[in-house]
């Protein structure tokens, strides 16, 4: 099903717009992508999809949604933490797993084998085995991320368990 939608910031002049959504072609898979419009940017056009990323879920659940475009112009991803509770993959925590995580990319230029770049100043790119797109870890199931009109900060609405949920400001690399 569909999970988040995004309009490129040069929506009006490129007429792009980013889907995260899982499919059935293969159980538990996430995907991110980037689709046009045709030439007045009236009706989406289903066979300019463009893969960015796919994600393996090991589960059914905790598959986040949300897609934001920053200030920065780079896109935010959050992603939940792969289901069942308590995360007994301990992805939420593991920087080798996209899964539980508030990731950045930048969808204008192109890193080597990527359809997308990783913005240099990530918090994790320079760490070994790290993924470069992690921008903030530590998420069970982010499923909105919004930033402050007037700040510019990141705060997410991550769905908790048994009594809490939770609100929290999403620090780079926190």
């Amino acid at each position: 099903g569909l999970l988040g939608l995004a309009f490129h910031p040069k929506f009006k002049e490129n007429g792009e717009f980013f889907v995260y959504y899982t499919t059935k072609k293969e159980p538990h898979l996430s995907v991110i992508s980037r689709f046009k419009t045709n030439a007045d940017h009236t009706q989406g056009d289903a066979a300019s999809e463009q893969i960015l990323m796919t994600i393996k879920q090991p589960f059914w659940n905790h598959n986040g949604g949300t897609l934001e475009f920053g200030k920065d112009g780079y896109l935010y991803i959050a992603l939940g933490d792969g289901g069942k509770r308590d995360d007994p993959l301990q992805a939420a925590q593991d920087l080798t797993s996209l899964l539980g995580k508030v990731l950045r990319i930048d969808i204008d230029n192109r890193s080597p084998g990527l359809p997308y770049a990783i913005p240099g100043d990530n918090p994790f790119v320079k760490e070994p085995g790290a993924r470069p797109e992690i921008y903030a870890r530590g998420f069970r199931n982010p499923w909105r991320i919004s930033f402050d009109r007037k700040t510019g900060e990141l705060w997410c609405a991550d769905v908790g368990q048994d009594m809490w949920e939770e609100i929290s400001f999403v620090k780079k690399g926190g």
